[in-house]
């Protein structure tokens, strides 16, 4: 069994500790002077340290302690610049459906005064999460004395639909994602067209973007579609669509719906009015089917987060009562039942609670992307990496790697056609929030 901190070669080791001052195990006769290449990654920032020309004493006191060798170990790297790995980041796109019927004034403010929460505790993570969000509403079409008109102003309102952010002759959505700006005068504009529509984690303006997207008004369709949104939402991130861009190569998928009322998803027209209850015709198998397939060319993996009307204790499907006094439209059975059937990558909490706070921590804790971190590079032999965990004191744990053959810190693991390599924490290794991580790469040369 290797020490902690030590990496296999192809003759004797390389101890970690030995590393820190440069050392290396290779002949005494070859003359060879060696080089540790350094990445770091704390609080977001990389640096490199790069340590050259180590003497001969340390040299003398690193072969000491390892077994004697009578060449360089074949699997050794010889140029440091073509080996650069770096800790890398995981990539999850995050969509929000949004209900704005008119009953969502207060669940919107909700999400107002809780995202930031959310992202606090997304880039806590010690594995950086590369995230971007983009919000659409559950606004498809309605339905009007046997038609289904999918406009703000429509036969369904008595007078044009005057409250912002809506143009008066504006679409629905349809699963487009919204940024809602100001005009000239200081109005809410909703648009499927002008940015910012998709929010990335290093925009300095993230929160505030996303507060001003989400308040999406409350003059939407009464018959909230928030799995055919979805969909629509993704297909049309397909390049050239109205989401172009949302969905990128390698990216994990996070869908979150907030409504206050049942899915009623009618893509064929089957309900004969704008209530749930006429919606069951078409099966939600038919989402869960298309989420679990390729989306834009690929299958990812999925998170899903339901705030929808579910008991705040039982989490069971009802019309529970809103902290603003009114109840629920109708209890969430079809979202409940969708995001069961992802099982333990979903969360259901109620839109009835008094704040979203702990809901939107516990979905960000699921979108975290946990014990594995994807290497931006990939070592031309992963024997030659030198890992280790830096606690938040500044403390340093030492992580034995492997390949999973035996029981390890760390394994590593190749690359594939989908994904890049990553290395998966445990053991002393587990990663807690607020650590970092030290990547290093042992070269001769």
């Amino acid at each position: 069994m290797r020490p902690p901190g030590a990496v296999r070669s192809g003759c004797g080791c390389f101890d970690h500790t030995l590393s820190e001052t440069g050392c290396f195990c290779a002949p005494a006769t070859s003359g060879i002077l060696f080089t540790v290449e350094t990445a770091r990654t704390v609080a977001g920032r990389l640096a490199r340290t790069r340590l050259v020309r180590l003497g001969l004493l340390a040299l003398a006191a690193c072969l000491a302690s390892c077994a004697a060798c009578d060449s360089v170990p074949p699997a050794a790297v010889t140029s440091c610049q073509e080996t650069l790995v770096v800790p890398g980041a995981a990539k999850t796109d995050i969509l929000f459906v949004v209900d704005d019927s008119g009953s969502m004034a207060g669940a919107q403010a909700n999400l107002q005064a809780n995202f930031q929460a959310f992202v606090d505790r997304l880039v806590a993570s010690p594995v950086r999460n590369d995230f971007q969000i983009g919000v659409t509403t559950t606004s498809v079409d309605t339905y009007v004395r046997g038609a289904y008109p999918d406009t703000f102003v429509n036969g369904a309102n008595s007078a044009p639909c005057t409250n912002p952010p809506y143009a008066a002759s504006a679409t629905y959505p349809q699963g487009a994602l919204v940024s809602v700006t100001a005009d000239t005068s200081g109005n809410r504009i909703q648009s499927t067209s002008q940015p910012p529509r998709i929010l990335a984690a290093s925009s300095p303006t993230l929160v505030a973007d996303f507060t001003a997207n989400v308040n999406v008004g409350i003059c939407g369709s009464g018959k909230e579609q928030g799995l055919e949104a979805t969909r629509r939402a993704l297909q049309a991130a397909q390049p050239g669509g109205a989401n172009d861009g949302f969905l990128r190569p390698g990216a994990r998928l996070a869908v979150v719906i907030v409504s206050d009322d049942d899915d009623c998803s009618d893509p064929l027209h089957q309900g004969t009015n704008r209530e749930p209850t006429a919606c069951t015709s078409y099966d939600i198998q038919n989402y869960i089917d298309f989420l679990r397939a390729p989306i834009a060319g690929e299958v990812r993996p999925l998170i899903i987060g339901a705030v929808v009307a579910v008991d705040p204790v039982t989490l069971q499907p009802t019309a529970c009562i809103e902290p603003s006094g009114n109840a629920a439209e109708n209890g969430a059975v079809r979202y409940r039942a969708f995001a069961d059937a992802f099982g333990a990558g979903a969360v259901v909490d109620s839109v009835c609670n008094t704040s979203f706070h702990d809901t939107l921590v516990r979905i960000a804790g699921l979108i975290d992307p946990g014990q594995v971190m994807p290497l931006k590079g990939v070592p031309a032999d992963w024997r030659f990496l030198v890992v280790s965990v830096v606690k938040a004191d500044g403390s340093r744990v030492p992580c034995v790697l492997g390949d999973g053959s035996d029981p390890e810190d760390v394994t590593y693991l190749a690359p594939t056609e989908s994904e890049p390599a990553r290395l998966q924490f445990g053991g002393a290794c587990t990663l807690q929030l607020g650590d970092s991580v030290d990547v290093k790469v042992l070269c001769a040369g």
